[in-house]
């Protein structure tokens, strides 16, 4: 069975040092890119059945963003400790723990994980995603149990630098 996986980096955030880093918020740009984003997915008929976001508050403002232009309910989106300051082994263990249930999943995160971690399920060179940027992963024929390096298909990379916001 075909499965989906979508990567993206929280959108454009305050500068460090200004407050805690958990505490940082998306600027007036960077909630106006993740806007951009949502309408161009809607656009595309996305419809993620699980939104997997770090608690941070630049992360969580990137996803209510996303449901809200994607009018959808924010109940799909589930808070996980584990992705801020996560390692792709704590991301690939979050992965392995999803029900079978789901097909099209979204992790919402930082970097540099979020883009290492693209990179270790696809063996594709990545690189450093930008802010507000998405990877889509397909995942054929395995089990959410089974995923491991290399298992992933790289379908695309997207910035919504070029729509307008």
């Amino acid at each position: 069975m075909k499965k989906k996986l979508f990567l993206i980096r929280h959108a454009y955030a305050e500068d460090p040092g200004a407050v805690r880093d958990f505490e940082r918020h998306l600027t007036l740009e960077g909630q106006s890119t993740v806007r951009a984003l949502g309408r161009y997915l809607l656009n595309k008929a996305f419809d993620p059945g699980k939104i997997f976001c770090s608690p941070a508050a630049r992360t969580a403002e990137t996803a209510q963003n996303l449901v809200e232009e994607l009018e959808i309910s924010e109940s799909i989106i589930q808070f996980k400790d584990e992705i801020y300051n996560a390692s792709v082994r704590e991301l690939l263990s979050l992965i392995n723990s999803l029900d079978e249930s789901e097909q099209h999943v979204v992790v919402i995160g930082h970097n540099p994980a979020i883009s290492y971690f693209g990179e270790y399920l696809t063996n594709e060179g990545i690189g450093d995603m930008e802010p507000c940027s998405i990877v889509t992963i397909r995942l054929e024929n395995v089990k959410w149990e089974e995923v491991s390096q290399g298992e992933g298909t790289f379908v695309s990379y997207f910035h919504p630098n070029n729509l307008s916001a």
